[in-house]
């Protein structure tokens, strides 16, 4: 089953073309219908010089020799001489029709049937052999050679009418009657060699009167008849051909020889009256034959030039509409797609480009100028151009919509810095005012620390710059042992090797938040009686920390899309609140350059690997530090240095919901 067309362009070019198809085809039918009927009747040109002419001039040959052998026949030792010059010409005639008939060009049904008569030409034609040699050898009668010669003759026939057929009806009916008007004169041809084969001999032999009043009665009717179907021109003349001396005389002596003559008795009339009369007649009725021919060819032409000026007329009319009617589909139909098109352009500019841009720079804080920004289409008056005014009420809509919920964005972030911002301070005050902590107090002020992380990623969330700033570039050493000291259950942690690296001042706060949400993450998923090992080493790409624990894990497909989101940490989703340290990490690790990544430890468990770039952690000569490092390890020593490096609350890191 074909498929429908699916595009508007297609539907509508389909729907134009099937016009234009239809009209075209009934012009192509025209126009074949005309070349049809004018190569057929230019096909009569073909008929003409490669089959009538030819097999006339053949049939007449036939018809002399068939004289000659009559009255060879008839004269008993007599000179074959004349008999075998007209056989010369015969034999000449027929090879001339037989290269000829080659050329015939006839095409349809009737040129099939004419093909298949030059075969039964040909085999009629093998047969003039025996009868000429019936005659040379003595053993042929009179009746005998009318009846081989006549046979062959009416295969002629055969042929001739065979390509009387044509498209105009005038030029077969001229054809026709040129071939019965022939076939008259045969009978004529046949009378003559009868009647001088009977005076040569000097009597009738058996069956030859019977066979002449046969043929003189066929003749006397066959003539007016086959004249009967003449253009009236034509006709007349043949009429007043009929009534003049020499058919006249012919009617005579037919009579005079039918009332003298009998079976076996005298013919009643001399070889040289006979032969006087006969000869008048033959000769006025085969020169008025002779241009008959020439009669149906001008019809024939005349029929053509009225089909060509038939087609000349209809066909330019015919290609004129087809022109104008493409040219209009083409143009309508264009102009419907062109501006389909646009719409389609517009629409998908819209979806794609500019509404997202739109979104982008409210979301950024820009203000819009909804009547600048609104979508503007020239597409006519109609039903496209409506539809165009409703995608240009769409995108105003959305524009309007899309700047209220910016403005309801910008004016709730707002809100949610200055709630954070004003706990910040508290918190800030409240660590300042529990000072050096010990016992008890120290877990007031970690929890008071992880308070103050929550409400960082307030701002963070928000998108505002976060109040707190470092007070310059710090060891790495002492960052992590400070964040260490300042997260719940410190004394899970344990520092491991720690490479001699100072952090930029720009970056000790929020590389301190960082650590301390993937610290609090470990912790959370590790077995309460397990440690989590904190380091940090160099590498080629900047400084590496590590943190690994020996908690539940994560399936291979979680950590792929953990650190997906790490990689990319794109817009928050509030439908996924329980990530939002996720959220916060990816975001402070992409502002920095730092690369955050997941996966398995060892011994089970989660390794997380940040890479500080140099921006960050730059490489410092101090090896005290990296072993002083390596050698406080347990919780309590880790809380002690913490405290005596003295705490520095503008320094300290948030901590947010689990990563995992």
């Amino acid at each position: 089953m074909r498929r429908k067309p699916r595009s508007i362009r297609s539907k509508i070019v389909l729907a134009l073309l099937v016009p234009v198809i239809a009209l075209t085809g009934l012009w192509v039918l025209d126009v074949q219908a005309s070349f049809a009927d004018a190569t057929a009747l230019r096909d009569t040109y073909s008929t003409r010089d490669n089959v009538s002419l030819p097999c006339d001039r053949m049939v007449a040959a036939l018809q002399r020799e068939r004289s000659q052998a009559a009255e060879f026949v008839a004269t008993p030792g007599g000179d074959p001489g004349a008999v075998r010059a007209q056989r010369a010409a015969t034999d000449a005639a027929i090879a001339q029709f037989r290269d000829l008939s080659r050329h015939y060009r006839g095409r349809g049904v009737s040129a099939e049937i004419t093909r298949a008569r030059f075969a039964d030409m040909a085999t009629s034609l093998d047969s003039l052999v025996l009868a000429r040699a019936r005659v040379d050898a003595g053993d042929a009668t009179l009746t005998a050679v009318l009846s081989d010669y006549t046979d062959i003759i009416g295969s002629a026939f055969s042929v001739s009418n065979a390509a009387a057929t044509s498209s105009d009806p005038l030029v077969e009916r001229v054809m026709r009657t040129m071939i019965a008007m022939r076939r008259a004169g045969e009978l004529l041809y046949q009378e003559d060699a009868l009647v001088t084969g009977a005076t040569t001999a000097g009597r009738f032999g058996a069956g030859e009167y019977l066979q002449l009043i046969q043929i003189a009665g066929a003749l006397r009717f066959q003539i007016p008849t086959a004249g009967s179907t003449l253009p009236a021109p034509d006709q007349a003349l043949f009429r007043s051909m009929l009534s003049g001396p020499a058919f006249t005389a012919l009617r005579s002596a037919e009579d005079q020889v039918i009332a003298n003559g009998r079976t076996g008795g005298p013919v009643g009339i001399t070889k040289e009256v006979w032969k006087a009369t006969s000869t008048l007649a033959l000769g006025q009725l085969f020169a008025f034959l002779a241009d008959g021919y020439d009669h149906a060819v001008t019809f024939a032409k005349q029929a053509r030039d009225r089909i060509l000026l038939r087609f000349g007329v209809s066909g330019m009319l015919g290609l004129i509409a087809i022109v104008v009617s493409l040219v209009l589909a083409v143009h309508i139909g264009g102009s419907v797609v062109r501006r389909l098109s646009l719409l389609r352009n517009a629409a998908t500019e819209l979806a794609r480009q500019r509404l997202p841009e739109l979104v982008r720079r409210l979301r950024a804080g820009e203000r819009i100028d909804v009547d600048g920004e609104a979508l503007r289409l020239r597409l006519g008056d109609d039903e496209i151009a409506q539809v165009g005014a409703a995608l240009t009420d769409v995108h105003r809509s959305a524009v309007e919509s899309a700047a209220g919920e910016a403005s309801l964005r910008y004016d709730m972030n707002k809100a949610l810095v200055n709630v954070a911002r004003r706990n910040q301070a508290l918190l800030d005050r409240q660590l300042e005012a529990l000072g050096p902590a010990r016992g008890a107090e120290v877990r007031a002020y970690q929890l008071a620390v992880r308070m103050r992380r929550h409400a960082e990623h307030l701002v963070i969330l928000a998108g505002a710059a976060r109040s707190r700033r470092g007070l310059g570039a710090e060891r790495l050493a002492t960052v992590l042992a400070r964040v260490a000291g300042e997260t719940e259950h410190a004394e899970r942690i344990t520092i491991g090797p720690v490479v001699a690296a100072e952090v930029s001042g720009h970056a000790v706060t929020d590389l301190g938040h960082l650590t301390g949400e993937l610290l609090e993450n470990a912790l959370t998923f590790a077995a309460p009686e397990t440690a989590v090992r904190l380091s940090a080493r160099p590498s080629p790409d900047g400084v590496v920390v590590e943190i690994e624990d020996r908690g539940i894990g994560m399936s291979s497909a979680a950590i792929e899309e953990t650190n997906r989101r790490l990689a990319q940490p794109g817009e928050f989703d509030p439908a996924d609140s329980a990530r939002l340290g996720l959220f916060v990490v990816a975001t402070l690790a992409a502002q920095h350059g730092i690369t955050v990544r997941l996966g398995p430890a060892a011994g089970g468990g989660i390794r997380a690997v940040m890479t500080l770039p140099e921006a960050v952690a730059a490489p410092a000569d101090d090896g005290a530090a990296e072993a002083a490092g390596a050698r406080r390890s347990d919780a309590s020593r880790l809380v002690g240095m913490a405290v005596r490096a003295g705490r520095r609350p503008r320094h300290a890191a948030a901590q947010s919901d689990s990563v995992r």
